[in-house]
C-alpha cells in the first residue's frame, strides 16, 4: 500500500468508532434494504432495474448504505473498503438485517483478491476518489472485475466544490481547479469535526476531466454524464448555493 493510502487508512480506522455513533444516530442504515432512495439519487436508480441476481461490487463502500441498498434489491454484493474497523461496523449491522454481503479489505487501487470480469455492476462513490493517488489505477481495476457490457457506476462530490475558503460568507478561491494535490492535513479522529490533531491524511482534487477519462482509458463507452443536486451541507462551510452537488458518469465495458 502507499504511504498516502496507508496514512488515510489508519485515520479512518481510528474515526470508525465515531463515525458509526453518528450513522446509528441517523439510523437509515436500518430502511436503506428497502428504501434504495435513502443511498441512491434518483439519476441513478434507473440503472438499477432488474438487478436482483446480479453481481454488484461498491468500492469505498464507507458506511455501506449503497451495500445495503444493493442487497435489499436482491444483488449478489461484494462490500471493498481500506478500513477494517468500518468493514467490522458493516458486519455486525448486515447480520442485524439479516443480509448477506461479503465484504473485502483492501486498497481500490489494487483488488487482486477479485478476479476478471466477475460483477456486472460496479458502483464507487460520494467521497473515494478524493482519497486516492493514483486515479486511472483505480478505474482501471473496476474496469478490470467488471464483465463485458457490465455497467461502472461514478456518482461523486463534484469537483467544483472543493476549491473555495470556507468560512468567508463568500466565494474566494484557496487552491485552483487544477491543483490535483496531494494536500496534506493532520487531524483528530473525528471526520465530522476535523480538527488538528496527530493523524496526517492526504487529498487529491481531480477535476471532471480526470474522472471521465480515467473511466475511458480502460475500455468503456461513457453512456452518461450528469450534473445534479443543489444541498449545502454545515460542514461544506462556504456559500455553494448555485453550484452542482454530485457528478454522476455512467459507463459500459466494451
Amino acid at each position: 500500500m502507499n504511504p498516502y493510502h496507508e496514512s488515510n487508512r489508519t485515520r479512518w480506522d481510528a474515526a470508525a468508532a465515531k463515525w458509526k455513533a453518528m450513522i446509528d444516530r441517523r439510523g437509515a442504515w436500518r430502511e436503506a434494504p428497502s428504501r434504495p432512495e435513502l443511498a441512491f439519487a434518483e439519476q441513478e436508480m434507473k440503472y438499477f432495474s432488474g438487478i436482483a441476481g446480479n453481481k454488484v461490487a461498491v468500492l469505498g463502500s464507507g458506511d455501506n448504505m449503497a451495500v445495503f441498498a444493493f442487497a435489499g434489491m436482491g444483488a449478489r454484493v461484494t462490500s471493498v473498503d481500506i478500513s477494517e474497523k468500518q468493514l467490522e461496523n458493516a458486519r455486525e449491522r448486515a447480520e442485524a438485517l439479516g443480509l448477506a454481503v461479503e465484504f473485502l479489505q483492501a486498497d481500490v487501487t489494487g483488488l487482486s483478491a477479485l478476479p476478471d470480469a466477475a460483477f456486472d455492476l460496479v458502483y464507487t462513490g460520494g467521497h473515494v476518489a478524493v482519497w486516492v493517488s493514483n486515479l486511472q489505477q483505480y478505474y482501471s481495476e473496476a474496469v478490470r472485475i467488471l464483465r463485458p457490457g457490465g455497467l461502472f457506476l461514478v456518482n461523486e462530490y463534484h469537483p467544483f466544490r472543493r476549491i473555495w475558503k470556507k468560512g468567508l460568507g463568500k466565494l474566494e478561491v484557496e487552491v485552483s481547479y487544477y491543483n490535483r494535490g496531494p494536500f496534506r492535513y493532520d487531524y483528530s479522529n473525528d471526520i465530522l469535526e476535523p480538527e488538528a490533531g496527530s493523524y496526517p491524511c492526504y487529498e487529491f482534487h481531480w477535476t471532471v476531466s480526470d474522472l471521465i477519462q480515467a473511466m475511458l482509458c480502460p475500455g468503456c463507452r461513457l453512456i452518461e454524464a450528469a450534473e445534479f443536486g443543489t444541498h449545502v451541507g454545515d460542514w461544506e462551510a462556504a456559500p455553494l448555493e448555485g453550484l452542482p452537488e454530485w457528478l454522476l458518469l455512467v459507463g459500459r465495458k466494451e
